[in-house]
């Protein structure tokens, strides 16, 4: 169950006061380089990474992209789309500003 900070420090039964109490604390979880992070667990993060990347590779997930594909479409096929499209607007306005 979690504890807040306040509890926690009612239960340690220190003579400090609340803020030097709570200060101490962070100190002890300090990383070297003076951020408060939490250590980690290496082992558990090893078996979340290693869990994630079996799920991924189930999945189909795909670490790199094709190279020839727009959202899952032949990147010729688009142009070869797109040029019909801007054709077909072409045609459309040369023949309705003719007539």
């Amino acid at each position: 169950m979690y504890k807040s900070a306040n509890q926690l420090w009612r239960e340690s039964g220190t003579t400090l006061s609340f803020k030097n109490w709570l200060n101490r604390e962070k100190e002890k979880y300090a990383n070297a380089d003076g951020s408060s992070k939490l250590m980690m667990n290496v082992p558990l993060q090893d078996t979340i990474r290693q869990a994630t990347e079996d799920v991924r590779k189930a999945a189909g997930y795909k670490t790199q992209a094709d190279s020839g594909k727009v959202f899952g479409i032949n990147q010729a096929y688009i142009i070869i789309g797109g040029l019909i499209i801007v054709g077909a607007a072409a045609y459309y306005f040369y023949n309705r500003k003719k007539g």
